[in-house]
């Protein structure tokens, strides 16, 4: 069967691909452009649209500008490794990731909190900074579906566009996140070495630079035929009413909840009123908030998103 086609891209996301990109560039972090869904390439979504792209990723904002001016629909790829001091946990929900970063933290205890992204697919890639030694890039480590982007890695970045039509959103507010903000990378993965943390993440100490503004929130856009401050609004009061359940929740309904919670997200993103995109960091948010671990706040709300959309896409 074919993929549905991709959805068209509006000026607005196009502008925010840009600016998040110069965004992530004054991070230090450098940044190439990827093939958007419905692009005629092997890996549509991922795959670089420049050559040697580990060598050409690039800080420049001037470089930044050419490249979008060229490719305006272009997702937001960020090499991981010595040149962004970053070493990224990539979990991949669908073959088992959670499972395994929980076989994982059975043996080591938890992995310390960082910033965390939310896939398209609704997994999540966790940033930590690179340990400042040799961190190959690699699949499967320690158990299915958790994988290691270190030296020669990629990732995308928010707010791209997955194939199936999801975008990738940050858990959290971003503003003002700084290489300091990240927590240490434990271990050399590949080898099964684990070691302590050097030092804990110490909070930011510096404002954002003027020309490293915040990724732009991701608008919602729908067809559901509610005027567009009416839409904007209902969908603010239906995520704080979300947030608040899940975050009020005592021990033993937290997991519940925010399973429940992502399948209140899949009726109301069918109806036209919310953004899944928009909507799966405020409950994975919530359920940290409440005492649960990103894996298993994003692991609770993924199968409650996916459970609804199966019944709902069999009732449409």
């Amino acid at each position: 069967m074919q993929p549905d086609p991709a959805p068209p891209v509006s000026l607005a996301h196009r502008l925010n691909l840009r600016r998040a990109a110069l965004y992530y560039a004054g991070l230090g972090w450098p940044v190439i452009p990827v093939a958007p869904p419905g692009a005629a390439v092997a890996w549509p979504g991922k795959q670089p649209l420049v050559r040697d792209w580990p060598v050409a990723a690039s800080t420049s904002p001037g470089q930044i500008q050419a490249w979008w001016e060229r490719w305006p629909d272009a997702n937001i790829g960020i090499v991981t490794g010595p040149r962004s001091g970053l070493g990224i946990l990539d979990l991949d929900v669908d073959k088992g990731g959670t499972a395994s970063l929980s076989a994982v933290e059975s043996r080591v205890g938890c992995l310390p909190g960082t910033v965390t992204v939310i896939t398209g697919s609704g997994g999540a890639h966790l940033y930590y900074r690179h340990p400042g030694i040799a961190l190959l890039s690699a699949a499967d480590v320690h158990g299915s579906g958790l994988d290691v982007r270190g030296d020669g890695g990629l990732v995308v970045a928010p707010p791209s566009r997955h194939p199936c039509g999801h975008r990738y959103a940050w858990v959290g507010d971003v503003r003002g996140m700084r290489r300091e903000t990240l927590a240490d990378y434990l271990v050399d993965w590949p080898a099964g070495q684990l070691t302590p943390p050097r030092r804990s993440a110490p909070p930011p100490t510096s404002s954002p630079s003027p020309q490293a503004a915040p990724p732009p929130a991701v608008a919602l856009r729908t067809s559901s035929g509610i005027p567009e401050t009416h839409r904007e609004a209902r969908a603010d009061a239906i995520l704080r009413g979300l947030y608040e359940r899940i975050a009020s929740r005592p021990p033993g309904q937290r997991a519940r909840t925010v399973y429940w919670a992502g399948a209140r997200v899949a009726e109301d993103a069918a109806a036209g009123v919310l953004a899944v995109e928009r909507a799966m960091p405020v409950l994975v948010s919530a359920g940290v908030a409440a005492g649960l671990t990103p894996r298993e706040a994003i692991h609770s709300a993924t199968c409650g998103l996916r459970a609804s959309e199966g019944l709902v896409g069999r009732a449409a």
